[in-house]
């Protein structure tokens, strides 16, 4: 009984985390990085998480590329690095206001292919 109630907890507190974490979010954490210094320590988590969303949506694209709908693939160069790929998301999201409600990866996902689109 305790395992369960402390699982609902868990699933709770994850499930509210997410609904926190949308474009408006990601856009003030990407331009953090644009920082040199990051002025406090908040400044550099969230500059941190930006990253590693921005990473790991790229890499999971990229590794399941052949599992993807032609439509849905994206066609990266190795040369494409971190700094490349946040640049891309800042751009969408600047250029995308209205979709700012969005979760995070979502946009993420949509800058990628926007800017990665397989020819």
């Amino acid at each position: 009984m305790i395992k369960r109630i402390g699982l609902i907890a868990l699933v709770s507190l994850l499930g509210c985390g997410q609904a926190l974490a949308d474009g408006h979010n990601l856009l003030m954490a990407c331009k953090m990085i644009g920082q040199k210094i990051p002025t406090d320590d908040y400044s550099a988590f969230e500059s941190g998480l930006c990253i590693g969303l921005v990473q790991g949506v790229r890499q999971t694209l990229v590794a399941y590329a052949d599992l993807l709908p032609k439509e849905q693939r994206i066609c990266v160069s190795p040369a494409v690095n971190n700094k490349d790929s946040v640049r891309i998301v800042v751009n969408y999201l600047e250029a995308h206001p209205n979709q700012l409600y969005l979760p995070e990866a979502t946009l993420a996902i949509q800058a990628h292919r926007e800017a990665f689109f397989c020819k």
